[in-house]
């Protein structure tokens, strides 16, 4: 028996088919899109309160072992260096900072640093990965007070990649505290928190970070 032409064939949506289609799947990208969106700023955020933390613990350990600070600077002076940050911060957080007595760097305003090329700030990963201050000093490798470093794995930028700020102008607070602050600009790539002559002790803004107290 011959085949009727098109017999056995799928018959081709037509258009109203094709509009429900698209209609529903619409739908579901409105409603399922912000709940995606949230969840991964969610983990960003997540992510970033545990790096801030695993940064303070080096910080830490660093001052167990060596008695110190990491605040080492090139002529191998304590104290010298007062904020650490994790690459060059200050083309990364430029733009958004609130804006300072010095343009070129907007965050100062704020009490922090962000540009390696000044004396008081300097890479972290050159205290906490190599023992190298400022790329020329080094801390004591032998004797009770010895760098035995590396005290992180990588020093990676925050979840929005902007690098991470350990501010340690404190720690010699005359209240016989110590303390340093390590800091996320947040998702608004923003620093928004006062370190206020040393005296900051919580985060504002949508900042992340977290106090470290040593007695």
């Amino acid at each position: 028996m011959q085949r009727a032409p098109g017999a056995g064939r799928p018959s081709a949506l037509t258009l109203l088919e094709v509009l429900v289609t698209v209609a529903v799947v619409s739908l579901l990208v409105a409603v399922l899109a912000p709940v995606i969106a949230r969840n991964i700023e969610d983990a960003r955020v997540a992510r970033a309160k545990n790096e801030v933390q695993v940064i303070a613990a080096a910080v830490g350990a660093f001052y167990k072992d060596t008695g110190h600070w990491p605040s080492m600077d090139a002529g191998g002076v304590y104290g010298g260096v007062t904020t650490l940050v994790g690459s060059n911060a200050e083309a990364a957080m430029g733009p958004g900072c609130t804006p300072g007595p010095d343009p070129g760097n907007p965050v100062d305003a704020l009490g922090w640093r962000s540009d390696a090329s000044r004396p008081e700030v300097d890479y972290l990963r050159n205290h906490l990965l190599e023992n190298r201050p400022k790329g020329v000093a080094a801390y004591p490798t032998s004797g009770p007070q010895a760098w035995r470093g590396p005290y992180l794995d990588s020093v990676p930028n925050d979840p929005w990649n902007t690098p991470y700020l350990v501010n340690i102008a404190a720690t010699d607070d005359a209240s016989g505290i110590d303390k340093g602050f390590v800091l996320s600009a947040g998702p608004n790539g923003r620093v928004e928190t006062p370190f206020a002559g040393g005296r900051a002790s919580s985060v504002s803004g949508d900042d992340i970070g977290t106090v470290f107290f040593l007695r």
